[in-house]
C-alpha cells in the first residue's frame, strides 16, 4: 500500500501549495498576520505530506483496485481535515463548523454555517472558494480515473480508455499526463470565465471567485448580498453559461474544442442536460411573471435570471440570483431536479441523467414485455446502450442512494430538525446542492426550519458524511468497508 500513501501525500502536498494563492490575496489586502499564519501551515503541510512522498517515491508498486478505493476514501477525509485547521484558526467559528465548511467546499456542496462571510479576512473568503474549485477538479479525477474504470454505479469508461489507456495500473505516466491536461483545461475554462466577467463589469476579486464557483458548480459566494445586487446583468449571464459548462460532460466539451463534431453530436446526455435547463428556464420565467409581473424588471432581465437559476438548479450548484427565487417552483420539483443532477463526467452532483435515462429505458422495456412477452429489442438512451449487467449496477446505486438519504434524514431529524427540513437538507447534501436547503421553504410549516448554523453538532456530522457519500458514489464507500470484499483481494 506504499502507492496509496504516495498518492495521498502528493494530493495533500498539492493542496498545501495551493495555500500560496490565499497568501497572495492576504498580502494584497494588507492582511499581514493572516499571510504569516497561512505561511506556517504551508511549511507544516510541506513537512507532513512532502516527507512521506520523498521517502516512498523510489519504491512505488502497482495500485490494485482496492488500493484505488482506499486512496479515494483517504483523500476525501484527510484533505477536509487539513483545510479545516487553518479555517478554524483564522476565523471565529468552532472546529466542527470549520470542518463543515471544508467538507462542504471540497465536495462542492456549498452548505454553510457562516451568516456574514464578509466579516472574514479576504484571504479566508478566497480559501473557502478555492477549496470548492479544487474539489471540483478532484471530483472529475475521482469519477474518471477510479469510479468509471471500476464500473461503480453503472458508469461506463469508454471515453476514459480512449484518452488514457485501458490499463489503469500500468499506465501511470499516461495517468499523470491526463491529470495534467485535465487540470490545464479546467484552469483555462476558469480563466475564460474570469476575463468575461471582469470585462462585463464585475470587480476582479468577485470575478475570480465567481468563476471558480461556476466551473466547480459550487455554492459558496464571496459576499453576503444576492447575486442580482452585486453582479452586473452581463456577468450574471456569463456565470450561468459556465454553470452549464460545469453541468455537461468534460468529454463532450473536449470533443467540441477539438473539432470532433460527429462524436459530439452522438453524446446525447449533454443535450438532455441543455434541454432540461431550457425547460426549467421558461418555467422559472413564467412563474416569476405570474408572481411579480414584467413592470419594473424588463423581459431581458427576467429571462437571464431564470436561465441562471435553471442552470444553477440542474448543475446542483443551488445558488439563487435573489433570495427565495427557487421557491417559485414546488419543493418536490426542485428536489427531483437536483436529485437527477447533470451529466456524468462533470462537476455536478446528483444521480446523473445517464442513470435516470437507463432506468427509464428499462422501465419502458418492461412495460413492452407486458404487451409483447417475447419481444427482443436493444436498449438505448440516445447513443448509449444498456445491458443487464449495467442496469444491475445502476439500480443497485439507486437503491443504496435512497436508503442512504432515508437513514441520514432520520438521523438529522433526531437532532431536533423538522423531518421535512431534515429530508431537504439531506437531499441537498447528497446531491451537493447545499444552498437548496433554505428556511424560506418552511414558512408555511408550523415548526420553522433552522439555518445550517443552528443544526445540532450530530446533525452537522451526519450531513458531512452525506456530502462525502454523495460525492464519492456511495457504493465505492460500501466496498471499502466490506469485509467480504477485502477477503477476496
Amino acid at each position: 500500500m506504499l502507492a496509496v500513501a504516495f498518492y495521498l501525500a502528493c494530493t495533500g502536498l498539492i493542496v498545501t501549495v495551493s495555500l500560496l494563492a490565499p497568501v497572495a490575496i492576504a498580502i494584497l489586502a494588507g492582511e499581514g498576520d493572516v499571510a504569516r499564519r497561512l505561511g506556517f501551515y504551508i511549511l507544516m503541510g510541506s513537512f507532513v505530506f512532502g516527507g512521506p512522498a520523498l521517502a516512498i517515491i523510489g519504491r512505488l508498486g502497482r495500485l490494485p483496485q482496492i488500493g484505488r478505493l482506499l486512496l479515494l476514501a483517504l483523500v476525501w477525509t484527510v484533505l477536509p481535515i487539513s483545510l479545516a485547521v487553518p479555517i478554524w484558526d483564522l476565523t471565529q467559528i468552532s472546529f466542527v463548523d470549520a470542518l463543515f465548511e471544508a467538507v462542504s467546499g471540497l465536495t462542492t456542496t456549498g452548505s454553510t454555517t457562516v451568516r456574514e462571510i464578509e466579516q472574514w479576512p479576504q484571504a479566508m473568503i478566497f480559501l473557502r472558494v478555492q477549496a470548492q474549485w479544487i474539489g471540483g477538479y478532484l471530483a472529475l479525477l475521482t469519477v474518471i480515473l477510479i469510479i468509471a474504470p471500476s464500473g461503480i454505479g453503472g458508469l461506463q469508461s469508454r471515453d476514459t480508455i480512449m484518452f488514457v489507456g485501458a490499463d489503469f495500473r500500468a499506465q501511470q505516466g499516461r495517468l499523470l499526463a491526463f491529470a495534467g491536461n485535465l487540470a490545464l483545461f479546467y484552469a483555462i475554462l476558469t480563466v475564460v470565465c474570469f476575463l468575461a466577467m471582469f470585462i462585463t463589469g464585475t470587480r476582479a476579486f468577485y470575478a475570480l471567485t465567481l468563476s471558480m464557483t461556476a466551473i466547480s458548480t459550487g455554492g459558496f459566494l464571496p459576499f453576503d448580498s444576492s447575486l442580482d445586487q452585486t453582479v452586473p446583468l452581463g456577468s450574471l449571464f456569463i456565470f450561468g453559461v459556465f454553470l452549464v459548462a460545469g453541468a455537461t460532460s468534460i468529454y463532450w466539451q473536449r470533443m467540441l474544442t477539438s473539432g470532433q463534431w460527429a462524436r459530439a453530436r452522438q453524446h446525447r446526455e449533454s443535450y438532455f442536460v441543455l434541454g432540461l435547463i431550457a425547460i426549467t428556464t421558461f418555467v422559472f420565467a413564467f412563474s416569476f411573471i405570474d408572481v411579480s409581473g414584467v413592470e419594473g424588471t424588463g423581459g431581458g432581465r427576467i429571462l437571464i435570471e431564470a436561465f441562471v437559476n435553471a442552470a444553477s438548479l440542474v448543475s446542483t450548484s443551488g445558488l439563487e440570483t435573489q433570495p427565495g427565487y427557487m421557491t417559485l417552483l414546488p419543493l418536490v420539483t426542485v428536489l427531483f431536479i437536483v436529485f437527477a443532477g447533470g451529466s456524468a463526467f462533470s462537476t455536478s452532483g446528483g444521480l446523473k441523467l445517464y442513470r435516470m435515462g437507463g432506468m427509464l429505458v428499462q422501465s419502458l422495456s418492461e412495460l413492452d414485455r407486458l404487451i409483447y412477452p417475447h419481444i427482443v429489442r436493444g436498449s438505448h438512451f440516445g447513443s448509449e446502450r444498456y445491458d443487464m449487467q449495467l442496469m444491475k449496477a445502476i439500480w443497485s446505486f439507486f437503491v443504496v442512494a435512497i436508503i442512504t438519504i432515508a437513514v441520514a434524514s432520520i438521523l438529522v431529524s433526531a437532532g431536533g430538525v423538522p423531518f421535512e427540513a431534515a429530508l431537504t437538507a439531506t437531499i441537498a447534501s447528497f446531491t451537493t446542492a447545499g444552498p437548496i436547503y433554505n428556511p424560506d421553504w418552511g414558512q408555511a410549516s408550523e415548526v420553522p426550519w433552522p439555518e445550517y448554523a443552528n443544526f445540532a453538532t450530530s446533525a452537522k456530522l451526519v450531513l458531512m458524511m452525506t456530502m462525502l457519500l454523495g460525492r464519492l458514489e456511495v457504493l465505492a464507500v460500501i466496498g471499502i468497508f466490506s469485509l467480504r470484499y477485502w477477503r477476496t483481494r
